[in-house]
């Protein structure tokens, strides 16, 4: 998997050498499922794109994008006229949800992964280091990219907020790149790049023992809700396309031609 190739399109816009050296050494440290997993695991939030195979990938490079928009500007030039300063916000979108799933790839989103992808950016070594005050700047924007979402029900940990304006952009753009009707037309280059990225093979149950383990009917099985709730069938083929539930869509829609 050539990691660094996805990110191209973000790291040709960063100024200074110093810090695109050390950002490609550091997507190398990237765990692989963030190359494949969709940006929700949970298949609520995000938009259609993000919400499919690679999706997190489109997650990055849309944040990537709209914070190199605002960086563009005269008057950000103007307030953030340091090269290096510039190149390690630009550092932020790739890392920010390194650790999404936890350091062993679990099944879903870890409340606490901005400190876990900050605590990655402290204390990981690599061939073209930077100062550890860098670091430090870079991670501490990691941490505090969820905003005012801070706290999870399934958590005892808190998140900090953002209390500056440096943090406050970085959770914008964060913000804007996650809303459901909001999406941006990526390059055949980008889609071609993770088209050969291989993505693990997934076991697919049976159709009529498969139960969900997300969503509003967390618990129930599939054919039940089948009956209950034929919208909702009917948005899930229409939106999601991660396994196995694809493939059980797709079993459905056989069944129904059959039958």
């Amino acid at each position: 998997m050539d990691k660094i190739k996805v990110f191209k399109t973000l790291l040709d816009k960063f100024e200074t050498d110093e810090i695109r050296n050390y950002c490609k050494d550091m997507i190398k440290e990237i765990p692989d499922y963030i190359f494949t997993i969709p940006s929700s695991t949970s298949l609520k939030y995000h938009n259609k794109t993000q919400c499919q195979q690679h999706g997190q990938i489109f997650h990055i490079l849309m944040f990537g994008e709209i914070l190199n928009y605002i960086l563009e500007l005269e008057y950000a030039q103007s307030k953030y006229s340091n090269l290096i300063r510039r190149d390690c916000m630009r550092c932020v979108p790739i890392f920010h949800d390194a650790i999404k799933c936890g350091l062993n790839g679990s099944k879903y989103t870890v409340h606490q992964h901005p400190l876990l992808a900050a605590n990655w950016i402290k204390t990981t070594i690599v061939e073209h280091d930077i100062e550890q005050r860098y670091k430090e700047y870079i991670a501490h924007l990691c941490e505090r990219h969820s905003g005012q979402w801070i706290e999870n029900k399934k958590s005892n940990i808190i998140l900090p907020k953002p209390e500056n304006d440096d943090e406050f952009l970085i959770h914008l753009c964060d913000y804007l790149s996650s809303r459901s009707n909001l999406d941006m037309i990526y390059s055949d280059e980008i889609c071609e790049v993770l088209s050969e990225i291989k993505t693990p093979e997934v076991e697919i149950p049976k159709l009529d023992e498969y139960v969900f383990d997300f969503g509003k009917y967390k618990g129930e099985k599939l054919i039940d809700v089948v009956k209950s709730d034929s919208d909702y069938i009917r948005w899930m083929k229409e939106n999601i396309y991660r396994e196995p539930i694809k493939s059980l869509l797709e079993q459905l829609n056989e069944k129904e031609d059959v039958i």
